[in-house]
Formats: C-alpha cells, sequence, structure tokens
C-alpha cells in the first residue's frame, strides 16, 4: 500500500510541477517546437478513434496515446505492426512487443521509423538541386514500463529516444510521456478517467559536418576557411491530455464506447475529441472520430492551424483462448493533403 500510495503521489507531483510550464503558451508557441515525428498517431485502432479513447485503450495498442494502459492487456505476451501512408508520400512503420512479467509488470519495447525515399541535394548556389542525393533518418525508439497499482488504478511511463539525421547533420534527444488510466470513475461501471502528459524533454540542436560552409561561399571577404553555422535547438511537441470513456453493453452481442478527450498544447490550438467504437460480440469493430481545434488569438476557430478533422476505421478479432489475432484499418481525413491509410496488426499469446 505503501508503495501505492508513493507512485500515486510521484505523479500528481509530476503533472502539478512540470505540466504548466511545458505548456506555457497554449498554442502560441506554434511553428517553434521540432520533433515533430512525435505527433504521427501509430495503430489504426487509436487513429480511427482520433486519439480520444487515451481513457480506455489497452494493451501494446496503448503505448503511444497512454502509457498505463499496457498493463491491462490481457496476454501474456503480445505484439503489434503497423504501417501508414503519411503525406507527402512518407511511410511510417511502427512495431511494438510487450510481455507480462508476474509481480513485477509490463514492459515494452516500441520502434517508430519515417521513410522519405531519396531527395535531391541543395544549397546556396543550387537551390533547384546538384547531382548529389540524400535519404533522411527519422527514428523514435521508447522503452515503456506500466503497472497495475490496484484493480482500477494503472499508471505507465514511456522513455523515447528520438533521433533524427538529414545531409550529415543530425540531432538526438530523450521525451517522456507518463500516464494514469482510473476504471470505475463515481463508482459507475464502463466509466474510465485516463490522464498523459506526452513528450515531455528537453532542447534538441542539430549538429554535424553539415553544418561547415567555406567562407568563400559564403561571399566573405577573406581567405578562404570552414565556419561553422550555429543551429538553434528546438523544444519537444509537450502536451498533456484528459479524456473521459464510457462503455456499455447493448444486449448481449453488442456494445457500444464513447470517448472524448481534451488536449491542451504547447505548439497547436488545443484540440477536442469526440470518438466512438461499435463493437458486434467482440469479433467486429466500426470505429470514428472528430476532431475540434479551439480558439486562438490569430484564428478565430483554430482551423488553420491544424490539419486534420475526422478519421473512421474498422477491425476484426479472432481469439482462440491461446492465440489472439487482430487485423484493423482506419483513414485519416486531412483538410490539405490526401488523407492517410493505416493497416496494423496484432498478436497475443
Amino acid at each position: 500500500m505503501r508503495t501505492t500510495l508513493t507512485l500515486i503521489m510521484a505523479a500528481v507531483v509530476l503533472f502539478a510541477l512540470e505540466a504548466p510550464t511545458a505548456l506555457a503558451g497554449g498554442g502560441n508557441r506554434g511553428g517553434t517546437d521540432g520533433a515533430e515525428q512525435l505527433l504521427i498517431p501509430v495503430g489504426a485502432r487509436g487513429v480511427a478513434l482520433g486519439s480520444a479513447y487515451s481513457a480506455g485503450i489497452t494493451g501494446v495498442n496503448a503505448i503511444y496515446y497512454n502509457p498505463a494502459g499496457l498493463s491491462a492487456s490481457a496476454a501474456r505476451a503480445e505484439a503489434m505492426f503497423s504501417q501508414m501512408r503519411y503525406i507527402g508520400d512518407i511511410d511510417v512503420s511502427y512495431v511494438a512487443v510487450g510481455a507480462n512479467f508476474s509481480g513485477f509488470g509490463h514492459i515494452a519495447f516500441s520502434l517508430k521509423s519515417l521513410s522519405f525515399g531519396t531527395i535531391k541535394l541543395t544549397d546556396e548556389r543550387n537551390p533547384d538541386g546538384t547531382e548529389a542525393t540524400y535519404t533522411p533518418n527519422f527514428v523514435t525508439v521508447g522503452l515503456t514500463y506500466s503497472r497495475a497499482l490496484t484493480d482500477r488504478i494503472r499508471a505507465g511511463v514511456t522513455a523515447n529516444l528520438v533521433s533524427e539525421s538529414i545531409d550529415r547533420a543530425s540531432a538526438t534527444g530523450v521525451a517522456f510521456d507518463v500516464g494514469v488510466q482510473y476504471n470505475g470513475l463515481a463508482g459507475v461501471r464502463g466509466l474510465q478517467l485516463g490522464v498523459t502528459l506526452r513528450h515531455l524533454g528537453g532542447n534538441m540542436t542539430y549538429d554535424g559536418p553539415g553544418l561547415y560552409r567555406r567562407a568563400d561561399e559564403l561571399e566573405m571577404k577573406r581567405d578562404a576557411q570552414l565556419l561553422k553555422i550555429d543551429a538553434a535547438g528546438f523544444g519537444m511537441p509537450t502536451s498533456l491530455e484528459m479524456g473521459l470513456a464510457y462503455t456499455t453493453a447493448l444486449e448481449e452481442l453488442h456494445s457500444l464506447t464513447v470517448a472524448g478527450a481534451f488536449e491542451n498544447n504547447n505548439f497547436l490550438p488545443d484540440q477536442f475529441r469526440v470518438g466512438l467504437e461499435y463493437s458486434f460480440h467482440n469479433l467486429f469493430f466500426i470505429r470514428g472520430s472528430w476532431t475540434i481545434p479551439g480558439q486562438t488569438k490569430d484564428d478565430a476557430f483554430g482551423e488553420g492551424s491544424y490539419l486534420y478533422s475526422g478519421a473512421f476505421g474498422a477491425g476484426v478479432n479472432y481469439d482462440t483462448g491461446s492465440l489472439k489475432l487482430g487485423l484493423d484499418y482506419a483513414y485519416r481525413l486531412s483538410k490539405i493533403f490526401d488523407g492517410s491509410h493505416v493497416f496494423t496488426v496484432n498478436i497475443g499469446f
């Protein structure tokens, strides 16, 4: 009991001390953050529900949305493979594996990688491109620990190693996600609360030989020599999300989940999200969601600062008792670019 209370108090203190500083500005710092690969959601179920289900999402699907949900997995071991066709023909690949260690908690490892293809290299004298090419490499590696503190309370934390490299320049940083889930809120069966603090970390700064220029290339009146461009640091896209979800049975074979969330950002307008999931016999699922940007000073409705509106999808589960297999699909709507297709396979043992 003492350990449980200590962990809960530590989480409360962390939220109280870090969240106001990290989120200062409420969208007024737009365009100043980096490491935006952290903002790309993963997993067809979470995408279809518009990230609104952080209060109740479970298993390795929960790692991105609320790491506390990892400890609610019914499987001893679980794996997830997801592929997304993102904007600009960027491919986002994601894999996560997790296991339950009795008496200790759940541990999971995750890897998200972005594939940009080959890009023409440009410089100050060749803005249309040189004969050279380069391939950016953006990767996020995560280690998650989650544990059920009581029969109703779950907590989890993810440490993310963020790596970005372009032409002979790279940046590395560490970002933390902290989450709590509470099941049976106010004594109501099926009512869940979730709180997640995402992408909390220090600044990242690019460095490397790609930042060096010859003085004569910069038209400086001195003998040719190498000068280094000082790259400005950029902060992590930190956000705080609070969500509620309610699941109710409709007769014997049907169930419906209604989820909602509010997210306070330091880089975009605040967002309100709602999501619905219909389940038939825990075998077939239909999902949909909608995102409503909050109001900002520069944009009365916040619509010009957020690209995405809604999402929808479906899924199928197959459970033999010893083997659990899930196939999910989602489509995320975009206001400017083509929408994103997401395919996910889940395997549990």
